[in-house]
């Protein structure tokens, strides 16, 4: 490896003495050091000669005190400042201070080279230079930092546009308005208020800062733009300049006037805790501005502020400035007889931008509590409702389909009057499939009857081994008691029908079914 350009035998010769070679080499080629320990020397002397300053920018105010260090990781031969407004200074620990400079650290000998100005004025304002001398250094190493002594601001300015001598505006029209913090050093911060309330960043644009013609001075202004209210009426828009250096005027307001018609309320509106006999007062708060009038009618009758009714026991007082676009209206009733309860007081208020009734009911009942709920209430209301419409259509669905806990009874209901099912004999035991269809007519009689006596008739059809002497199609009618524990035989007419249940023989051979006598219901059979 040959060392050719200047700055690289400037780096060898600084890595010899770490290496043990001379550093007197003329265009030779390296070749007892390895990589490794060129590499590791470089790198030690890149080292040497980086420079850590703290802090790199200061913001003061006049007569502080303030103080920078540059910092290596070698031993310096000297630390040199430069400060606008002083000489340059050589530094180190054993000198004495000069116009307030005096050297800071723990001494050159540890890398350090430290500035220490006891007051700063606006001489000193702009960039400090340290400039070290190294040891292993042939050529002198600096850093730069700065400082920034605060000036004072003017006061700032507002600038409202689209408004007339009086501040004033309608409802829905629209602020323009402007702040301006001129020559500061650095550039003052603004923030906007109505009265005490911030206003959010939504309304604003972003600040904009320009440089003056003075040195280092900033300006700095930033719009507002705003749709006023009736709430608005009466604040102060507020701009504020945030600086080190302002201590006092550093605020500017404007209070607004916006004008509107009375603010509408939900009528009826409900007055109570009144006394039969006793004087009552009707009070209500209106929103308008400008100032309104007011008259008052009750039972077609028509009171101006400050006068009576015909009677002479309703007055109406004048009306009464809260301010800020606040007026309360008052009538005075002298004894509430009860008419007074069924009567509707309507409020009329008027100004130059439009008027509003108000239709007021007084009672002797005491106030209700606030039934007011939250968000959070209602919601739980409705869900509530709507599981409740759930519930209900499931039970509804369920009793209609069968499904579910109404599955037996469904099943049941859906039996037809008469089913056909297999009473063919066996041997062992008789197993038919029975259907049953029960039929009611009640009957006066019955009504009186007990229920003991309740029975069914039923129909059996007679099988050839059971009884040879009687045809297939014959049928045996029997009614039998469900509660006598002594069951007899009863024989009704064919008028007294009760509940019975027919069974009927269904051939499941190939063969045709035997034929069947057709009983009128009711009817006996012979010999029964």
């Amino acid at each position: 490896m040959k060392l050719r350009t200047r700055s690289e035998e400037e780096n060898f010769a600084l890595a010899a003495p770490v290496l043990g070679a001379s550093p007197d080499l003329d265009d030779g080629i390296v070749g007892s050091f390895t990589i490794t320990q060129l590499t590791r020397a470089l790198i030690s002397g890149y080292l040497a000669v980086e420079i850590d300053v703290q802090p790199k920018e200061i913001l003061a105010l006049p007569h502080q005190n303030v103080s920078f260090m540059c910092r290596v990781a070698d031993h310096l031969q000297y630390c040199r400042m430069e400060v606008p407004g002083l000489n340059v200074l050589n530094l180190n620990p054993n000198q004495t201070p000069y116009r307030g400079a005096v050297y800071y650290g723990s001494g050159l000998h540890l890398g350090q080279c430290g500035l220490s100005l006891e007051s700063v004025n606006e001489e000193n304002n702009g960039e400090i230079k340290c400039t070290l001398g190294l040891l292993t250094e042939s050529q002198e190493s600096s850093a730069t930092m700065r400082l920034i002594v605060a000036r004072e601001p003017r006061p700032p300015q507002l600038e409202i546009q689209n408004s007339d001598r009086y501040w004033a505006y309608k409802v829905g029209d629209v602020i323009h308005a402007t702040c301006i913090v001129r020559d500061g050093r650095p550039a003052a911060n603004i923030s906007w208020y109505l009265d005490d309330e911030l206003i959010p960043n939504g309304f604003l644009s972003p600040p904009t800062i320009i440089h003056g013609n003075r040195g280092d001075l900033q300006t700095v202004f930033q719009n507002l733009t705003k749709e006023v209210r009736p709430s608005d009426n009466g604040k102060a828009l507020k701009c504020v300049a945030h600086h080190p250096a302002l201590t006092s005027n550093n605020v500017v307001y404007r209070q607004l006037n916006v004008t509107y018609a009375p603010i509408p309320q939900l009528n009826p509106i409900d007055k109570f805790g009144y006394s039969l006999g006793k004087e009552g007062i009707i009070s209500l708060v209106i929103e308008a501005n400008p100032r309104p009038h007011l008259e008052w009618t009750i039972r077609d009758q028509t009171i101006k502020a400050g006068g009576h009714d015909s009677t002479g026991r309703i007055m109406a007082e004048e009306i009464r400035d809260l301010g800020r676009g606040l007026y309360e209206a008052v009538l005075i009733i002298a004894d509430i007889q009860k008419h007074d309860t069924e009567t509707q007081y309507i409020l009329k208020v008027y100004n130059d931008m439009g008027s509003q009734d108000y239709v007021i009911l007084i009672s002797t009942s005491p106030e209700p509590e606030d039934l007011e709920m939250g968000v959070l209430s209602i919601i739980g209301i409705v869900v509530a409702v709507l599981l409740l419409l759930v519930i209900v259509f499931l039970v509804i669905f369920a009793r209609v389909t069968g499904r579910w806990c109404f599955s037996g009874s469904h099943r049941a209901g859906e039996s037809s009057d008469t089913e056909s099912v297999d009473v063919r004999p066996k041997r062992s035991r008789l197993l038919p499939n029975l259907s049953f269809s029960f039929f009611k007519k009640p009957k006066p009689d019955e009504l009186e009857r007990p229920r003991s006596a309740e029975t069914i008739e039923t129909k059996v059809p007679l099988e050839d081994d059971a009884r040879s002497d009687e045809p297939k199609e014959g049928i045996v009618y029997a009614e039998l008691d469900l509660v006598n524990p002594n069951p007899k035989p009863l024989v009704k007419s064919y008028d007294d029908k009760t509940e019975y249940a027919e069974i009927v023989y269904t051939q499941k051979d190939d063969a045709a079914p035997p034929p069947q006598d057709t009983k009128e219901e009711g009817k006996p059979a012979p010999g029964s």
